[in-house]
């Protein structure tokens, strides 16, 4: 049997320690099956987790964070002892180019839960609405062509 990968250790340690959180970015967007690639990992955590997620990824983990955990900041990149980089946004609420305000709050009681074949590891995605959403916040090419499968993905879902 392999060793876990470690964004799998950190996923599971979000799901052990109740952490609520959503997958956001291109691996969101794979999640719900667009055949796209991405090495990096984007989280969208409630700010009232910051101490949790400092004391997970840093104490426990041994993972080395951009900033320090006194700095209020919104986004915080933890580097994993393999090198792995994870993005941790930590805001309440986010407005997209199109002037919607996205609340963590609505995202989380609307989230999906993706669960792995065979186990018990599951992760927690926004809603396929909601990520639309959190992709419209730049027009980066990659993002509009995320939006374009979700859309296309989004009229095959049954609800």
């Amino acid at each position: 049997m392999s060793e876990k990968r470690e964004i799998d250790k950190i996923i599971s340690g979000f799901n052990k320690k109740k952490i609520d959180y959503v997958l956001i970015g291109r691996q969101a967007v794979m999640l719900y099956g667009a055949p796209l690639f991405s090495y990096d990992y984007d989280f969208w955590i409630h700010p009232g987790e910051r101490i949790a997620i400092y004391e997970f990824l840093e104490d426990d983990l041994e993972c080395e964070s951009s900033k320090p955990r006194e700095m209020d900041e919104p986004l915080v990149i933890f580097t994993t002892p393999g090198g792995e980089k994870i993005d941790i946004f930590f805001s309440k609420r986010i407005v997209n180019l199109e002037s919607e305000i996205i609340c963590i709050e609505k995202v989380l009681s609307r989230a999906k839960r993706i669960n792995e074949p065979g186990s018990r590891f599951y992760i927690m995605v926004p809603a396929i609405d909601d990520l639309i959403k959190l992709k419209k916040v730049s027009r980066r090419p990659k993002d509009l062509e995320d939006i374009t499968y979700l859309e296309e993905i989004k009229k095959h879902l049954k609800f």
